[in-house]
């Protein structure tokens, strides 16, 4: 069972990276080439993971397009306790995002170039 998982999530991961269009990214100046190439391949990865995961629930449509929001800091920061914590919302089960996948997909959205959408809360 396990294995099938890995399988699937592997071509899931796959299928995501060969149709999304790559997001750009704003990098501080000071960041070196190499650091930045590292940061690069993680916020890669996190802009798979967000696309499968996240992007239902969180991204906006505006005139008609899916965007990415602009989660802030602290908004990130209320994600990580979250699914570190075994008393989270049932909406966002810890078998869907590992604590190591939920660091790339914050990676990637603290550095995505900033879309002028500010993330909020849904009602329920």
């Amino acid at each position: 069972m396990k294995r099938s998982i890995i399988i699937l999530s592997a071509f899931c991961l796959l299928a995501a990276c060969t149709t999304q269009k790559k997001a750009k990214y704003e990098f501080p100046e000071a960041m070196q080439p190499s650091v930045r190439a590292g940061f690069k391949e993680i916020c890669d990865k996190g802009q798979v993971l967000y696309n499968i995961t996240c992007a239902g629930c969180h991204n906006v449509k505006v005139k008609g397009k899916e965007k990415i929001p602009d989660f802030t800091l602290e908004q990130l920061k209320g994600y990580e306790i979250r699914i570190t914590n075994a008393q989270h919302e049932s909406s966002m089960p810890d078998e869907k995002v590992t604590a190591e996948e939920l660091g790339q997909i914050s990676t990637f959205l603290m550095y995505k170039k900033k879309s002028g959408v500010p993330f909020k809360k849904k009602d329920s």
